[in-house]
């Protein structure tokens, strides 16, 4: 009988010779490892050292708005398109302005007729005062003279009484007629400053709509949004932008770091593509919460210190864009820096 396999016994394995392999492994394995590190320290106490920050390109904005309800009539201009100042950007039609207009025409039409009515008025009240004024004058006279004849007893008492009756008369058209063109004068003074007033309204009210016709307040660029034709608007609603003026970086600055950030401090400015040189011209005494597109997802929300950035070297970063900002620092340079602060 003999065995099919032969077995080792296991008092008599051979010593097996362990291979030696190459140490490029242990290199690369140990290069990895030192960029994990650096990684994990650059996240964590990068700030101290490095201006890390985010910013977006941006301009002056001029919002166009409505002070009134108004519907898109027309549209001549589209996004993105370079406008001068005066040109025209879009019409509106308001129902409300043309009754507005409507009301003060009407209202400037009856200023006018009271006018006028006033002023008839006034000036009949003035040509019939010398008349009535003579005959309160011719009556004054009669009664002196019926005075005279009521002592000797040569008038009767009906004709003395009828007189004084006409002489009273008189007297008090003469006084009536004097009270109304005092006060017919007064009151056309009034309509006329009423007048005036009315126009000055009526005139500021066609000055705002100018027949709907909207013009671009200054030279620039229009912005993304373009309204539809048709849409209605009301009181504040923004229409469309214009953005004018050279681009400049708002920058949101880290909440720490071991060197000084000042006014005229250079700092590169990129967008990942493209790249420019920026002088930090303004650094804003208010913080604002980063928008989204900065948000992580592992930290919360933050708010950093807003500052302003302006491009010293061309650059083709579109509006809005969101660019990245740094300066790095040496360790023994920001200490020192550090160190010159406290």
């Amino acid at each position: 009988m003999r065995a099919l396999r032969l077995r080792v016994r296991p008092d008599n394995i051979p010593n097996e010779q362990r291979r030696v392999r190459g140490s490029v492994g242990r290199y690369v394995y140990l290069f990895f490892l030192g960029v994990f590190a650096l990684a994990v320290l650059n996240y964590f106490f990068g700030d101290f050292f490095m201006l890390k920050a985010d910013g977006l390109v941006l301009r002056d904005e001029h919002v166009v708005a409505t002070t009134y309800i108004a519907r898109l009539d027309s549209l001549d201009v589209t996004e993105g398109q370079a406008v001068q100042e005066g040109d025209v950007l879009l019409k509106l039609q308001s129902t409300e302005i043309l009754d507005r207009l409507a009301d003060l025409w009407a209202k400037q039409a009856d200023l006018v007729a009271k006018a006028l009515d006033f002023k008839v008025r006034a000036q009949t009240a003035t040509e019939l005062l010398p008349l009535v004024k003579r005959r309160e004058v011719e009556a004054e006279s009669a009664i002196r003279q019926f005075d005279a004849l009521a002592k000797g007893k040569y008038v009767t008492s009906v004709h003395y009484e009828e007189a004084l009756r006409l002489n009273y008369e008189a007297s008090r058209e003469r006084v009536i007629l004097a009270t109304q063109a005092k006060i017919l004068k007064e009151e056309s003074a009034a309509i006329d400053q009423a007048r005036s007033s009315s126009n000055d309204a009526l005139a500021k009210l066609k000055a705002i709509y100018a027949d709907g016709i909207v013009r671009s307040p200054v030279n620039g660029t229009i912005g993304a949004t373009i309204p539809a034709v048709g849409n209605v608007y009301r009181p504040g609603d923004p229409i469309l932008s214009v953005y004018s003026g050279k681009p400049y970086v708002l920058v949101y600055l880290p909440r720490r770091y071991l060197f000084p950030i000042y006014v005229g401090m250079e700092l590169r400015v990129t967008d990942g593509r493209d790249a420019a040189n920026g002088v930090v011209t303004d650094i804003l005494p208010v913080t604002e919460a980063l928008p989204k597109e900065f948000q992580n997802t592992f930290k919360p929300s933050d708010r950093n210190q807003l500052a302003k950035i302006k491009l010293v070297t061309p650059s083709s970063f579109p509006l809005h864009q969101k660019v990245s900002v740094s300066r790095f620092y040496s360790l023994t340079e920001g200490l020192r820096e550090a160190w010159n602060l406290l």
